[in-house]
């Protein structure tokens, strides 16, 4: 079965101008735990993830303002064996997501 490996997410310019970010990571769907982070912040994911076909990992940053909703930062749809990172870089955020794909 193919398996990502999320390394590293690294915020290099935040998203929320007022205070920091509460970044919000999905891997189809499943979501993952991530501290609030501001710019220069890296925080080691280190999981790993099952699925079947292509894995869509897709980056959020969470508003508490009710009525307003999660920013997207951006979405990555793999299906390739090999390393990089992730860049997510929309709404004038930049984060970048380490990671490795494997198919066995």
């Amino acid at each position: 079965m193919p398996t990502i490996h999320l390394k590293t997410l690294k915020c290099v310019a935040q998203e929320d101008w007022t205070t920091h970010d509460d970044p919000r990571l999905d891997v189809n769907g499943e979501n993952i735990l991530l501290p609030r982070m501001r710019d220069g912040d890296k925080y080691p994911i280190d999981a790993y993830h099952v699925f079947d076909g292509e894995v869509t990992v897709t980056l959020r940053e969470a508003d508490a303002l009710p009525g307003d909703r999660d920013d997207l930062l951006g979405s990555h749809t793999l299906s390739e064996e090999g390393s990089g990172i992730l860049h997510f870089t929309k709404d004038e955020a930049n984060y970048q997501l380490s990671y490795t794909l494997t198919r066995n």
